[in-house]
Protein backbone atom coordinates (compact mmCIF):
# COMPACT_ATOMS: atom_id res chain seq x y z
CA UNK A 1 0.00 0.00 0.00
CA UNK A 2 1.02 3.48 -0.93
CA UNK A 3 1.79 6.03 1.94
CA UNK A 4 1.42 9.43 2.27
CA UNK A 5 5.25 10.57 2.06
CA UNK A 6 6.77 14.11 3.37
CA UNK A 7 10.28 15.82 1.73
CA UNK A 8 12.13 18.47 3.55
CA UNK A 9 15.30 19.24 1.90
CA UNK A 10 18.62 21.78 2.93
CA UNK A 11 17.98 21.88 6.11
CA UNK A 12 22.13 22.72 6.44
CA UNK A 13 22.85 21.71 10.18
CA UNK A 14 26.24 22.67 11.39
CA UNK A 15 27.86 22.80 14.97
CA UNK A 16 25.26 24.12 16.81
CA UNK A 17 25.96 27.33 19.51
CA UNK A 18 29.10 27.89 20.67
CA UNK A 19 29.77 26.83 24.25
CA UNK A 20 31.51 29.72 25.56
CA UNK A 21 29.05 31.86 24.73
CA UNK A 22 26.05 29.82 24.04
CA UNK A 23 25.23 31.75 20.95
CA UNK A 24 25.18 30.37 17.36
CA UNK A 25 28.14 29.26 15.88
CA UNK A 26 29.25 32.07 13.53
CA UNK A 27 28.76 29.08 10.66
CA UNK A 28 25.58 27.86 11.77
CA UNK A 29 23.18 28.05 8.88
CA UNK A 30 20.20 26.10 10.73
CA UNK A 31 18.22 28.03 13.77
CA UNK A 32 14.89 26.15 13.47
CA UNK A 33 15.45 22.91 16.11
CA UNK A 34 12.00 23.63 17.40
CA UNK A 35 9.89 24.24 14.84
CA UNK A 36 11.52 21.26 12.96
CA UNK A 37 10.81 19.35 16.10
CA UNK A 38 7.24 20.76 15.80
CA UNK A 39 6.57 19.93 12.09
CA UNK A 40 7.87 15.94 12.92
CA UNK A 41 5.12 16.29 15.62
CA UNK A 42 2.57 16.88 12.82
CA UNK A 43 3.28 14.80 10.27
CA UNK A 44 3.35 11.73 12.23
CA UNK A 45 0.41 12.62 14.78
CA UNK A 46 -2.00 9.79 13.05
CA UNK A 47 -2.15 6.06 13.46
CA UNK A 48 -0.83 5.22 9.51
CA UNK A 49 2.78 5.47 8.52
CA UNK A 50 3.74 7.95 6.80
CA UNK A 51 7.58 8.46 5.10
CA UNK A 52 10.14 11.51 5.67
CA UNK A 53 12.20 12.46 2.52
CA UNK A 54 15.38 14.57 3.45
CA UNK A 55 16.33 15.57 0.19
CA UNK A 56 19.96 16.49 0.24
CA UNK A 57 22.25 18.93 2.72
CA UNK A 58 20.53 17.31 5.48
CA UNK A 59 23.88 18.24 7.24
CA UNK A 60 26.09 21.16 5.80
CA UNK A 61 29.63 19.16 6.34
CA UNK A 62 31.53 21.68 5.29
CA UNK A 63 30.75 24.18 8.04
CA UNK A 64 31.61 21.96 10.75
CA UNK A 65 35.54 22.43 12.18
CA UNK A 66 36.03 23.99 8.69
CA UNK A 67 39.97 23.67 9.44
CA UNK A 68 39.60 20.38 8.43
CA UNK A 69 38.81 20.63 5.03
CA UNK A 70 42.11 23.13 3.89
CA UNK A 71 44.69 20.16 5.39
CA UNK A 72 43.86 18.17 1.94
CA UNK A 73 46.94 18.31 -0.43
CA UNK A 74 44.45 18.61 -3.28
CA UNK A 75 42.20 20.95 -4.36
CA UNK A 76 39.55 18.32 -6.26
CA UNK A 77 39.76 16.22 -2.65
CA UNK A 78 38.65 16.72 0.67
CA UNK A 79 38.40 15.48 3.57
CA UNK A 80 38.65 11.95 5.14
CA UNK A 81 36.72 9.27 6.54
CA UNK A 82 38.10 9.93 10.02
CA UNK A 83 37.56 13.55 9.66
CA UNK A 84 34.00 13.27 8.68
CA UNK A 85 33.75 11.14 11.86
CA UNK A 86 34.80 13.84 13.31
CA UNK A 87 32.53 16.36 11.81
CA UNK A 88 29.91 14.05 12.48
CA UNK A 89 30.34 13.76 16.48
CA UNK A 90 29.89 17.89 16.81
CA UNK A 91 26.67 17.70 14.68
CA UNK A 92 24.95 14.82 16.87
CA UNK A 93 25.71 16.65 19.57
CA UNK A 94 28.77 14.01 20.66
CA UNK A 95 31.37 16.69 21.41
CA UNK A 96 30.15 19.40 24.11
CA UNK A 97 33.34 20.97 24.47
CA UNK A 98 33.34 22.57 20.43
CA UNK A 99 29.94 22.85 20.08
CA UNK A 100 26.64 21.79 21.09
CA UNK A 101 25.55 20.53 17.75
CA UNK A 102 21.78 19.47 17.07
CA UNK A 103 21.09 16.61 18.95
CA UNK A 104 17.51 17.23 19.46
CA UNK A 105 16.24 16.80 16.11
CA UNK A 106 18.44 13.37 15.35
CA UNK A 107 16.38 12.72 18.58
CA UNK A 108 13.19 13.56 17.46
CA UNK A 109 13.87 11.48 14.33
CA UNK A 110 14.53 8.50 16.16
CA UNK A 111 11.39 9.06 17.95
CA UNK A 112 9.18 9.21 14.42
CA UNK A 113 10.64 6.13 13.94
CA UNK A 114 10.00 4.34 16.79
CA UNK A 115 6.36 5.39 16.05
CA UNK A 116 6.66 3.07 13.09
CA UNK A 117 7.39 5.60 10.57
CA UNK A 118 10.25 5.50 7.56
CA UNK A 119 13.03 8.10 6.97
CA UNK A 120 14.94 8.06 3.40
CA UNK A 121 18.16 10.50 3.11
CA UNK A 122 19.47 11.67 -0.12
CA UNK A 123 23.02 12.66 -0.55
CA UNK A 124 23.60 16.53 -1.36
CA UNK A 125 27.17 18.40 -2.69
CA UNK A 126 27.11 19.54 1.46
CA UNK A 127 26.80 16.06 2.69
CA UNK A 128 28.42 13.56 0.55
CA UNK A 129 30.26 12.81 3.82
CA UNK A 130 27.38 10.82 4.61
CA UNK A 131 28.37 8.08 1.70
CA UNK A 132 31.57 6.96 4.15
CA UNK A 133 30.77 3.83 5.64
CA UNK A 134 31.16 4.64 9.34
CA UNK A 135 29.43 8.02 8.88
CA UNK A 136 26.54 6.51 7.87
CA UNK A 137 26.66 3.98 10.74
CA UNK A 138 27.07 6.75 13.40
CA UNK A 139 23.82 8.41 11.51
CA UNK A 140 22.31 5.34 11.44
CA UNK A 141 22.73 3.87 14.79
CA UNK A 142 21.66 7.43 16.08
CA UNK A 143 18.16 7.47 14.04
CA UNK A 144 17.25 4.02 13.66
CA UNK A 145 15.81 2.11 16.91
CA UNK A 146 16.50 -2.00 16.61
CA UNK A 147 13.18 -3.63 16.26
CA UNK A 148 11.55 -0.48 14.30
CA UNK A 149 8.69 -0.92 11.80
CA UNK A 150 9.95 1.63 9.28
CA UNK A 151 12.77 1.77 7.46
CA UNK A 152 16.02 4.11 7.23
CA UNK A 153 17.49 4.16 4.04
CA UNK A 154 20.46 6.09 2.44
CA UNK A 155 20.15 6.99 -1.11
CA UNK A 156 23.16 8.49 -2.79
CA UNK A 157 21.12 10.24 -5.80
CA UNK A 158 17.90 9.50 -6.64
CA UNK A 159 14.84 8.14 -5.44
CA UNK A 160 11.31 7.75 -6.67
CA UNK A 161 8.37 7.18 -4.95
CA UNK A 162 4.89 4.90 -6.01
CA UNK A 163 4.75 1.94 -8.04
CA UNK A 164 1.68 2.72 -10.51
CA UNK A 165 2.42 2.89 -13.80
CA UNK A 166 2.09 6.19 -13.56
CA UNK A 167 1.77 9.02 -11.16
CA UNK A 168 5.29 7.99 -9.84
CA UNK A 169 7.29 10.76 -7.87
CA UNK A 170 11.33 11.09 -8.99
CA UNK A 171 13.96 13.04 -6.56
CA UNK A 172 17.25 13.96 -6.12
CA UNK A 173 19.33 17.00 -4.73
CA UNK A 174 19.48 18.97 -7.80
CA UNK A 175 23.46 19.23 -7.87
CA UNK A 176 24.55 17.91 -10.91
CA UNK A 177 22.35 20.11 -12.42
CA UNK A 178 24.72 22.77 -11.36
CA UNK A 179 28.33 23.57 -12.78
CA UNK A 180 29.25 25.23 -9.73
CA UNK A 181 28.33 21.88 -7.38
CA UNK A 182 28.10 19.09 -9.65
CA UNK A 183 30.42 15.95 -9.55
CA UNK A 184 30.03 15.01 -12.92
CA UNK A 185 28.91 10.84 -11.55
CA UNK A 186 26.06 11.36 -9.78
CA UNK A 187 27.63 10.68 -7.17
CA UNK A 188 29.12 7.20 -8.04
CA UNK A 189 31.96 7.53 -7.31
CA UNK A 190 32.15 9.37 -4.26
CA UNK A 191 35.56 8.69 -3.34
CA UNK A 192 39.41 9.33 -4.76
CA UNK A 193 42.99 9.04 -3.25
CA UNK A 194 45.45 12.06 -2.62
CA UNK A 195 48.53 12.10 -3.83
CA UNK A 196 50.00 10.37 -0.94
CA UNK A 197 47.34 7.54 -1.42
CA UNK A 198 45.03 8.82 1.42
CA UNK A 199 41.16 8.33 0.15
CA UNK A 200 39.28 11.27 0.61
CA UNK A 201 36.04 12.75 -0.53
CA UNK A 202 35.84 14.32 -4.20
CA UNK A 203 35.48 17.79 -3.93
CA UNK A 204 33.28 20.06 -6.33
CA UNK A 205 33.68 23.50 -7.09
CA UNK A 206 30.99 24.91 -4.45
CA UNK A 207 32.51 23.27 -1.62
CA UNK A 208 36.29 24.19 -2.44
CA UNK A 209 35.02 28.03 -2.40
CA UNK A 210 33.14 27.27 0.68
CA UNK A 211 36.03 25.94 2.21
CA UNK A 212 38.61 28.31 0.91
CA UNK A 213 37.04 31.43 0.73
CA UNK A 214 33.23 31.24 2.45
CA UNK A 215 33.80 30.35 5.76
CA UNK A 216 36.00 33.25 6.41
CA UNK A 217 34.07 36.34 4.40
CA UNK A 218 30.63 34.68 6.45
CA UNK A 219 32.40 35.43 10.24
CA UNK A 220 32.16 38.88 8.95
CA UNK A 221 29.42 39.33 7.25
CA UNK A 222 25.92 36.80 8.21
CA UNK A 223 24.62 36.89 5.36
CA UNK A 224 27.08 35.18 2.61
CA UNK A 225 26.04 31.55 2.79
CA UNK A 226 21.94 32.99 1.98
CA UNK A 227 22.83 34.02 -0.95
CA UNK A 228 22.26 31.63 -3.77
CA UNK A 229 23.96 30.80 -6.38
CA UNK A 230 27.89 31.35 -5.05
CA UNK A 231 28.17 33.11 -9.01
CA UNK A 232 25.67 36.07 -7.44
CA UNK A 233 27.50 36.44 -4.86
CA UNK A 234 30.80 36.84 -6.67
CA UNK A 235 29.06 39.18 -9.20
CA UNK A 236 27.63 41.23 -6.29
CA UNK A 237 30.97 40.97 -4.50
CA UNK A 238 33.23 42.36 -7.26
CA UNK A 239 30.95 45.47 -7.64
CA UNK A 240 30.80 46.22 -4.23
CA UNK A 241 32.18 45.53 -1.55
CA UNK A 242 34.47 42.53 -1.10
CA UNK A 243 38.16 42.67 -1.13
CA UNK A 244 38.33 39.32 -2.36
CA UNK A 245 41.56 38.42 -1.61
CA UNK A 246 44.14 36.70 -4.45
CA UNK A 247 43.06 33.25 -3.36
CA UNK A 248 39.68 33.64 -3.96
CA UNK A 249 40.21 35.55 -7.37
CA UNK A 250 42.75 32.90 -8.52
CA UNK A 251 39.94 29.97 -7.81
CA UNK A 252 37.03 31.74 -8.99
CA UNK A 253 39.16 32.40 -12.07
CA UNK A 254 39.67 28.70 -12.32
CA UNK A 255 36.47 28.03 -12.27
CA UNK A 256 35.44 29.93 -14.90
CA UNK A 257 38.40 28.59 -17.39
CA UNK A 258 37.69 25.17 -16.67
CA UNK A 259 33.73 25.22 -16.39
CA UNK A 260 33.46 24.33 -19.85
CA UNK A 261 36.22 21.69 -19.91
CA UNK A 262 34.79 17.36 -20.33
CA UNK A 263 33.98 16.17 -16.72
CA UNK A 264 36.32 13.18 -17.00
CA UNK A 265 39.17 16.03 -16.79
CA UNK A 266 37.29 17.67 -14.04
CA UNK A 267 36.50 14.96 -12.00
CA UNK A 268 39.98 13.47 -12.49
CA UNK A 269 39.63 10.55 -14.90
CA UNK A 270 42.32 9.48 -16.65
CA UNK A 271 43.76 11.82 -19.75
CA UNK A 272 43.12 10.97 -22.61
CA UNK A 273 45.98 11.18 -25.62
CA UNK A 274 43.84 13.85 -26.79
CA UNK A 275 43.44 15.60 -23.73
CA UNK A 276 47.40 15.53 -23.58
CA UNK A 277 48.14 17.38 -26.71
CA UNK A 278 45.31 20.43 -25.90
CA UNK A 279 48.23 21.93 -23.32
CA UNK A 280 49.10 25.39 -22.26
CA UNK A 281 52.58 25.43 -22.61
CA UNK A 282 54.88 26.00 -20.20
CA UNK A 283 55.91 29.45 -20.61
CA UNK A 284 52.64 30.43 -20.79
CA UNK A 285 51.31 28.88 -17.05
CA UNK A 286 51.36 32.34 -15.22
CA UNK A 287 49.22 35.02 -13.83
CA UNK A 288 49.09 36.99 -17.02
CA UNK A 289 47.94 33.99 -19.09
CA UNK A 290 45.13 33.36 -16.35
CA UNK A 291 43.41 37.38 -16.45
CA UNK A 292 43.69 37.77 -20.75
CA UNK A 293 42.08 34.70 -21.24
CA UNK A 294 39.23 35.06 -18.96
CA UNK A 295 36.17 35.92 -21.11
CA UNK A 296 33.66 37.13 -19.20
CA UNK A 297 34.41 41.31 -18.99
CA UNK A 298 33.32 42.30 -15.28
CA UNK A 299 35.62 39.99 -13.89
CA UNK A 300 38.44 40.32 -16.54
CA UNK A 301 38.37 44.09 -15.52
CA UNK A 302 38.21 43.23 -12.01
CA UNK A 303 41.21 41.53 -11.89
CA UNK A 304 43.41 43.96 -14.39
CA UNK A 305 42.60 46.46 -11.70
CA UNK A 306 44.05 44.29 -8.92
CA UNK A 307 46.62 43.01 -11.10
CA UNK A 308 48.08 46.21 -10.90
CA UNK A 309 48.91 46.31 -7.15
CA UNK A 310 52.38 44.42 -6.80
CA UNK A 311 51.49 43.22 -3.73
CA UNK A 312 48.15 41.36 -5.05
CA UNK A 313 49.74 40.07 -8.57
CA UNK A 314 52.87 38.56 -6.65
CA UNK A 315 50.03 36.50 -4.18
CA UNK A 316 47.73 35.94 -7.33
CA UNK A 317 51.27 34.47 -9.32
CA UNK A 318 51.48 32.21 -6.54
CA UNK A 319 47.93 30.88 -6.43
CA UNK A 320 48.07 30.30 -10.16
CA UNK A 321 51.21 28.61 -9.50
CA UNK A 322 49.59 25.82 -7.26
CA UNK A 323 48.02 25.08 -10.31
CA UNK A 324 48.51 21.43 -11.37
CA UNK A 325 48.39 19.45 -14.87
CA UNK A 326 44.60 18.77 -14.73
CA UNK A 327 44.03 22.38 -14.02
CA UNK A 328 46.09 23.17 -16.56
CA UNK A 329 44.23 20.53 -18.98
CA UNK A 330 41.19 21.55 -18.10
CA UNK A 331 41.97 25.35 -19.09
CA UNK A 332 43.16 24.30 -22.20
CA UNK A 333 40.13 22.28 -22.96
CA UNK A 334 37.44 24.84 -21.20
CA UNK A 335 38.77 28.32 -21.93
CA UNK A 336 36.85 28.63 -25.26
CA UNK A 337 33.60 27.53 -23.46
CA UNK A 338 33.28 29.47 -20.46
CA UNK A 339 30.09 30.75 -18.78
CA UNK A 340 29.80 34.74 -17.90
CA UNK A 341 29.01 36.04 -14.93
CA UNK A 342 25.28 36.78 -15.80
CA UNK A 343 24.92 32.97 -17.28
CA UNK A 344 25.84 31.22 -13.70
CA UNK A 345 23.93 33.71 -12.06
CA UNK A 346 20.72 32.98 -14.00
CA UNK A 347 20.59 36.35 -15.35
CA UNK A 348 20.81 34.67 -18.78
CA UNK A 349 18.98 31.80 -19.24
CA UNK A 350 18.43 29.02 -22.08
CA UNK A 351 15.37 28.53 -23.96
CA UNK A 352 13.47 25.64 -23.71
CA UNK A 353 12.21 23.33 -26.47
CA UNK A 354 8.85 24.88 -25.98
CA UNK A 355 9.22 28.76 -28.49
CA UNK A 356 9.94 31.11 -26.32
CA UNK A 357 9.67 29.43 -22.53
CA UNK A 358 12.65 29.91 -20.79
CA UNK A 359 13.80 27.09 -18.66
CA UNK A 360 17.30 27.12 -16.20
CA UNK A 361 19.40 23.87 -15.92
CA UNK A 362 16.84 22.40 -13.04
CA UNK A 363 13.28 22.56 -15.09
CA UNK A 364 15.44 21.59 -18.18
CA UNK A 365 16.66 18.11 -16.32
CA UNK A 366 13.07 17.67 -15.15
CA UNK A 367 11.80 17.90 -18.79
CA UNK A 368 14.33 15.06 -19.88
CA UNK A 369 13.64 12.84 -17.31
CA UNK A 370 9.42 13.18 -17.39
CA UNK A 371 10.16 12.67 -21.33
CA UNK A 372 12.32 9.77 -20.35
CA UNK A 373 9.62 7.99 -17.75
CA UNK A 374 6.12 8.31 -18.54
CA UNK A 375 5.37 6.78 -15.17
CA UNK A 376 6.95 9.52 -13.29
CA UNK A 377 4.44 12.41 -13.03
CA UNK A 378 6.80 14.94 -10.97
CA UNK A 379 10.08 15.98 -10.46
CA UNK A 380 11.08 16.99 -7.00
CA UNK A 381 14.64 18.90 -6.40
CA UNK A 382 16.14 21.33 -3.61
CA UNK A 383 19.73 22.91 -3.76
CA UNK A 384 18.76 26.23 -5.11
CA UNK A 385 16.80 27.21 -1.82
CA UNK A 386 13.94 28.91 -3.89
CA UNK A 387 10.87 26.97 -3.47
CA UNK A 388 8.79 26.59 -6.64
CA UNK A 389 5.06 25.21 -6.68
CA UNK A 390 5.14 22.91 -10.00
CA UNK A 391 0.52 23.53 -10.26
CA UNK A 392 1.59 27.23 -11.24
CA UNK A 393 3.68 26.44 -14.29
CA UNK A 394 3.37 22.55 -15.72
CA UNK A 395 5.50 21.41 -18.01
CA UNK A 396 4.17 20.23 -21.34
CA UNK A 397 5.46 17.11 -22.96
CA UNK A 398 5.33 14.74 -26.09
CA UNK A 399 1.94 12.76 -26.86
CA UNK A 400 -0.03 15.38 -24.94
CA UNK A 401 1.52 14.79 -21.53
CA UNK A 402 1.39 17.45 -18.56
CA UNK A 403 3.98 16.93 -16.41
CA UNK A 404 5.16 18.98 -12.50
CA UNK A 405 8.88 20.01 -11.40
CA UNK A 406 8.82 21.47 -8.17
CA UNK A 407 11.27 22.58 -5.65
CA UNK A 408 11.05 21.64 -1.64
CA UNK A 409 12.78 24.94 -0.70
CA UNK A 410 15.36 25.89 2.18
CA UNK A 411 14.93 26.11 6.15
CA UNK A 412 17.95 28.29 6.60
CA UNK A 413 17.53 31.82 6.28
CA UNK A 414 17.26 33.06 2.43
CA UNK A 415 16.12 36.17 0.71
CA UNK A 416 12.38 37.40 0.42
CA UNK A 417 11.30 36.76 -3.03
CA UNK A 418 10.26 40.28 -4.86
CA UNK A 419 10.46 41.55 -8.56
CA UNK A 420 13.69 43.88 -8.44
CA UNK A 421 17.13 42.68 -7.75
CA UNK A 422 18.58 43.20 -4.12
CA UNK A 423 21.24 45.84 -3.72
CA UNK A 424 24.14 45.01 -2.19
CA UNK A 425 22.54 47.25 1.44
CA UNK A 426 19.66 45.46 1.31
CA UNK A 427 21.07 41.92 1.02
CA UNK A 428 22.89 42.84 4.48
CA UNK A 429 19.26 44.01 5.91
CA UNK A 430 18.09 40.95 8.18
CA UNK A 431 14.68 42.40 7.52
CA UNK A 432 15.00 41.40 3.66
CA UNK A 433 15.71 37.62 5.03
CA UNK A 434 12.64 35.17 6.31
CA UNK A 435 12.78 31.40 7.10
CA UNK A 436 9.21 30.11 5.24
CA UNK A 437 10.34 26.02 6.23
CA UNK A 438 8.51 24.49 3.52
CA UNK A 439 7.81 21.27 2.26
CA UNK A 440 6.40 18.92 0.15
CA UNK A 441 3.94 16.52 0.64
CA UNK A 442 2.80 13.36 -1.81
CA UNK A 443 -1.31 12.39 -1.35
CA UNK A 444 -1.71 8.67 -2.96
CA UNK A 445 -4.73 7.92 -4.03
CA UNK A 446 -7.01 5.07 -4.89
CA UNK A 447 -5.11 3.97 -8.04
CA UNK A 448 -1.65 4.77 -6.20
CA UNK A 449 -1.41 7.98 -8.41
CA UNK A 450 0.51 10.35 -6.22
CA UNK A 451 -0.33 14.05 -6.02
CA UNK A 452 2.11 16.60 -4.28
CA UNK A 453 1.48 20.00 -2.40
CA UNK A 454 3.31 22.64 -1.55
CA UNK A 455 3.61 23.44 2.02
CA UNK A 456 4.84 25.99 4.47
CA UNK A 457 5.50 25.10 8.13
CA UNK A 458 6.09 28.79 9.17
CA UNK A 459 2.49 29.47 8.37
CA UNK A 460 1.18 26.42 9.59
CA UNK A 461 3.01 26.89 12.67
CA UNK A 462 0.79 29.70 13.67
CA UNK A 463 3.55 32.29 11.43
CA UNK A 464 6.47 31.83 13.92
CA UNK A 465 9.78 31.84 12.58
CA UNK A 466 12.91 30.57 14.55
Amino acid sequence: MNTTVYLISDLHLGPGRDVATGQWNALEDFQADDAFCACIDRISAGSAPVELIIAGDFVDYPQILPDLSLASPSTQLGCTESESVERTRVVLGQRPDIASGHPEVFARLRRFMEDGHSITIIAGNHDIDLLWPDVWKMIFDTIYPPGAGGVLRREPFSYTIGTADHGRIYVEHGQERDIQNCFGDQLTQPFALDKRGVKRLKRCWGTLFVDRVYNQLERDRWFIDNVKPISRVIKLGLANDFGFTAEALALIAKFYLTSGASLHVLTGGVLSAKDADIAVPPEQRNGTTVVATIADDELRTALEQRMADPAFQAAFENEVQQFDERDWQAIATGANQQPTLDEVTGAATAKGVLGAEAEDAYRKAAREILEGDPSIAAVIMGHTHAAIDGLIEPIYLSYQRTGYYYNSGTWTLHLRDRPAEYTWQEIADPANYASSLTYLRFDPDEQGVYHVTLKNWSEEWGGRTP
